[in-house]
Order: C-alpha cells, then structure tokens, then sequence
C-alpha cells in the first residue's frame, strides 16, 4: 500500500508541475503547446484537431458550401471542444501559422456577429 500511495504522491506532484508549466506558456509565443496542456491534449487529440481543420479545407478546396456549425460539431464530438473553447483552438492554430485560410474563413463566417476574440482573424490583422 505504501508504494501505491507514493506514486500517487508522485502523481500528483507531476501534476501540479505541469500546471505551473502551463500558467508560465505564453500563448503567443508557443500557441499549440499552450492550447495542449491547456486543454490536457494527448498526441492523438492534437492529430483529431488536425484532421478536422483538412477536413474543412478539402471542403474549401472543393468549393463545397460549408456549415461552420459542422466545425463546432466535429470538434465538440471528437474533441469534446464546446464553442467557447474552438475559439482558443482557432486561435492558436492561425497564430502558428496553421490552417489560417479555415481559421480565417470561421472567423468571417459570423457576419457583423464577429466574437470579439476572432475579432482580428476575420479582419486580417492578427499576426
């Protein structure tokens, strides 16, 4: 029993480390190793979130007629991201530099509704 309570206690530790590790991310400067600790992604999770965004650039890339609420359901289905979070999601791939023409198309697909938060990525000038 004694063992079992000190890798416990190890965990936890870990834990707590990888916290404090998190807090000290600047999401600017590294925006995906921000958003998987943040979001306790595994390598696979951050896969499904790639394979998501191809997804809706194929679709772009076809020309296909696209429901943004698809890109909510695929990301809360797959990745149980709510809309609150795909927008920390969205946010950190076009600030990596990653799937900025479905970030960006997302983003403008609000109209005049744009929340505040994508703001800057329907309008161009986030950088």
């Amino acid at each position: 029993m004694e063992k079992i309570e000190s890798i416990v206690a190890r965990l936890e530790k870990l834990e707590f480390h990888v916290k404090i590790l998190a807090e000290s991310l600047n999401h600017t400067e590294n925006p995906i190793a921000s958003l998987v600790v943040g979001f306790d992604w595994s390598l696979h999770d951050l896969n499904c979130a790639h394979d998501i965004f191809e997804m809706f650039e194929n679709k772009m890339r076809e020309s296909e007629k696209i429901n943004w609420h698809d890109l909510e359901k695929e990301f809360y289905d797959r990745l149980n991201i709510c809309y609150q979070g795909l927008k920390s999601v969205v946010l950190a791939f076009y600030r990596n530099g990653q799937w900025t023409e479905v970030c960006h198309a997302y983003a403008s697909s609000f109209g005049n509704s744009v929340p505040l938060e994508l703001k800057a990525i329907a309008q161009g000038t986030l950088r």
